[in-house]
């Protein structure tokens, strides 16, 4: 039996993890959405398997991939695109009909796999383009005989005006080319882009990455017994299904740290039992323990928000986070509870009113952005105008944690005092 090491099994490195787990309910929809030749959504929260997804049933060689930033716009990413593709870039004289400067394209010969003659033929053509047109871009795209499958990355981090524009232009892409798009972005809606467009209705297909059934986890268990030799306990298993909640992250962490306190670093020679007296709660609160430091910056420089204001707002946008039960965030919490609660304990909660409280939020994702805040804990769904936690771990910290220290944390604790006073 070859030596597989545990860091294999359940490590978080960039090669996919040995016990991935085939859900029937999200890679066989991936695979069916990539063969009707239309765009691909895969959403989800944070560390819940989408860039797995992509891994495991995509050769490398199908797809380039982009990585979205947010202060990126349509031109960016079609820049992006190019320079995936293989084509270098450089300002041109010529302008665009909106006065932009148009780009030239060169391709070098070690930057591609394209042959020397046709990396020839295409700087012969002396390329000359509008970054901010579909269909320019396409006939770059064509020069070159591409066709592979172009995968977008923290789509979610664009401005939500970039993802609406977006959103047109992969319409435009449907109708004008075979080209496939996999966006790929934290959240937990399926019709995020339709919302945004709703032409792209029928030109796209969704898949929720997000969600791990009880048997998903169970065939984590298995093949992972298979591939180390070992047999986890019984209560081991439901303990960590309880505890987890679906949290597929930190499925595999506290698998790892049961083989490390068993003395198991590869595949056993002989079966061994792992986690028969392991103390599951203490062991995944060791484990939620260790996301303290991001958690902490995300509640303490969340609520500073972008500058001072006389509401507060981004503050007072944690005081549910903190204090209502998990029930409350299964299908997001609404914007108007918030206000409702918020208002009840604001100091000057006359002025908080919902046009407010919606602004603010609206802009969640670019204060985690601006803040450094990686992965995204809250993102607000402003079709539904529900706030929605996308890392899940987030909430299994926070049962670890006093609600008085948090709300120190987010310097609510002088206002709420005052209030009961």
């Amino acid at each position: 039996m070859s030596k597989i090491s545990v860091d294999a099994v359940f490590g978080t490195a960039r090669d996919l993890p040995r016990n991935y787990v085939w859900r029937p309910h999200v890679d066989e929809n991936f695979i069916s959405a990539l063969s009707k030749g239309t765009h691909v959504i895969v959403h989800g929260g944070s560390k819940q398997g989408k860039t797995s997804l992509r891994k495991k049933n995509l050769d490398g060689n199908d797809y380039i991939t982009v990585t979205c930033s947010r202060s990126w716009g349509i031109a960016d990413i079609h820049e992006a695109i190019l320079k995936a593709v293989g084509y270098q870039t450089c300002a041109s004289e010529s302008l665009t009909s909106s006065g932009k400067s148009k780009i030239n394209l060169t391709i070098g010969l070690g930057d591609t796999e394209l042959s020397a003659e046709t990396v020839k033929q295409v700087n012969k053509k002396h390329l000359e383009l509008d970054l901010s047109s579909v269909n320019d871009i396409l006939r770059a795209l064509e020069e070159v005989g591409f066709n592979k499958f172009i995968v977008i990355e923290e789509f979610h981090y664009l401005n939500e005006s970039i993802q609406a524009d977006f959103s047109q232009a992969l319409k435009a892409y449907h109708e004008l080319s075979k080209y496939c798009f996999i966006i790929v972005g934290v959240w937990l809606e399926d019709d995020r882009l339709t919302a945004h467009n709703n032409d792209l209705v029928g030109r796209i297909i969704s898949v929720n990455a997000d969600l791990w059934q009880d048997a998903d986890i169970d065939e984590l268990f298995s093949s992972s017994e298979k591939l180390l030799n070992i047999a986890f306990s019984p209560a081991f298993k439901e303990g960590v299904k309880k505890y987890c909640k679906g949290n597929v992250f930190l499925v595999q962490q506290i698998c790892m740290k049961a083989c490390e306190l068993q003395g198991v670093h590869s595949t056993q020679d002989t079966l061994v039992d792992v986690a028969h007296n392991l103390n599951i709660y203490e062991e995944i609160k060791r484990i939620l323990q260790m996301q303290t430091g991001r958690y902490t910056k995300f509640l303490m420089e969340f609520s500073v928000g972008f500058a001072p204001t006389e509401l507060e707002l981004y503050k007072w946008i944690l005081y549910p986070l903190i204090t209502l039960d998990e029930k409350h965030f299964e299908n997001g919490l609404a914007a108007q509870a918030m206000r409702r609660m918020i208002s009840e304990r604001h100091p000057i909660r006359k002025q908080v009113s919902i046009l407010k409280l919606i602004g603010a939020l609206d802009r969640a994702v670019a204060l985690q952005q601006e803040k450094n805040i990686r992965p995204i804990v809250i993102e607000f769904d402003k079709n539904r105008s529900r706030l929605k936690i996308v890392d899940k771990g987030f909430l299994l910290w926070r049962a670890f944690q006093e609600e008085r220290y948090l709300l120190e944390l987010a310097d609510l604790d002088a206002e709420l005092n005052a209030s009961e006073a």
